[in-house]
């Protein structure tokens, strides 16, 4: 069997469940310097996450990077007081209401679903031209998460990081960012849509390159 085939045997499952894995872990960050304030999981964008939540993350964060993190152990209220009229990128809305969680991102969910989906249509024994389908559900996941980083970019322009005086001489810096995490989603359906054309085109123009013989142009 040629390499060609073989891989497109291969890849699909592997890189479809790294990508749900991903979703797993922090999407977005917001740090102070090096340490993280606060972590944003993939999962979180896809049902949704409280302040209440985010905040016991950043006590969290706190006690376990700075030296000093058992004084916030007893603060929740004050921790809750001052995050809950922080400016989020990732809100759809200014008002009181709507800023009181982080709601649901259509495009994570179409990504995390056309992980899923690709999955199936691997197990699927069924399908024809599977890889016709792993091109679509690739290209719609690479979109989406791409969809999704421009317009966070949108609301963040004009932000960028917040310097906050400490009374020391220099300022502490507020960073937000992607985590890795985001970007190994990105890049896997980035690799799953370039093999997959290039899948198409051999099978397209050069049948043998994939198969042993002519008569074996029958992809499932």
């Amino acid at each position: 069997m040629k390499p060609l085939k073989v891989l497109s045997d291969l890849i699909p499952i592997p890189s479809y469940t790294v990508i749900i894995l991903c979703f797993f872990f922090p999407f977005f960050l917001i740090k102070c310097g090096d340490t993280t304030l606060m972590s944003i999981k993939g999962t979180d964008l896809v049902t949704g996450v409280s302040k209440q939540t985010m905040n016991e993350r950043m006590k969290e964060n706190i006690k376990k990077s700075s030296p000093f993190g058992s004084a916030f152990g007893n603060d929740s209220d004050d921790t809750s007081s001052n995050t809950d009229s922080e400016y989020s990128p990732l809100n759809e809305s200014n008002n009181k209401k709507d800023n009181e969680n982080i709601p649901p991102s259509p495009f994570i969910i179409i990504a995390f679903l056309a992980a899923i989906a690709g999955i199936i249509i691997q197990v699927i024994k069924s399908i024809k031209k599977k890889y016709m389908y792993h091109i679509a559900v690739s290209l719609g996941g690479l979109i989406s998460l791409l969809t999704f980083y421009l317009t966070f970019q949108s609301k963040m322009e004009g932000l960028g990081n917040n310097k906050i005086g400490m009374g020391l001489g220099n300022g502490v810096t507020i960073s937000y960012g992607f985590g890795t995490a985001f970007y190994v989603c990105g890049a896997l359906f980035l690799l799953i849509l370039l093999f997959f054309g290039v899948f198409s085109y051999y099978l397209k123009n050069d049948p043998k390159a994939i198969y042993s013989s002519p008569n074996q142009n029958t992809e499932s």
